[in-house]
């Protein structure tokens, strides 16, 4: 087993220290919030038994990791979460392990801001954390959604 497996990994990095910096990891990256400077945090969890701190802005999603989970249903509050605090400070994503819940709310924010296809969101994320793996189900809500924004893009 991989040690950072866990812990967080740096997915989209600014060119500040303090901001715009966004993450993914598992539930031993809420023990790394001083020192990534994390302002903002998505937890994907089933429970959540670490306490997070009252400065940090918290999104929490009770959320499991089965194909048959809507986790559709967040991904437009998720991903507003996240392009909000990003102009601010360094955002965190977290799920238990960090490998499929809070990577396929990545790949929603992805998707919806920066345009791109399920495919290139994973592989973007797979060439910084190349152990991550959304299940099946969550792949096919991504695929749906995808083609929901690009519905939407036709419009505007």
């Amino acid at each position: 087993m991989y040690k950072e497996i866990y812990g967080c990994t740096l997915i989209h990095p600014s060119k500040y220290t303090e901001k715009g910096n966004l993450f993914v990891g598992g539930i031993k990256s809420l023990d790394q919030i001083q020192k990534h400077k994390f302002g903002a945090i998505i937890s994907a969890v089933e429970k959540l038994d670490k306490q997070i701190p009252d400065y940090i802005h918290h999104l929490r999603i009770v959320a499991y990791d089965e194909p048959n989970f809507n986790l559709s249903e967040h991904f437009e509050q998720t991903t507003s979460f996240i392009k909000q605090h990003l102009e601010s400070t360094n955002v965190l994503v977290h799920c238990q392990v960090g490998v499929s819940r809070s990577v396929s709310l990545l790949m929603a924010y992805f998707i919806k801001e920066l345009h791109m296809t399920p495919d290139a969101a994973l592989q973007y994320i797979k060439n910084k954390r190349d152990f991550v793996c959304p299940n099946e189900g969550f792949q096919q809500q991504l695929r749906i959604y995808y083609d929901k924004c690009q519905e939407n893009n036709k419009i505007d």
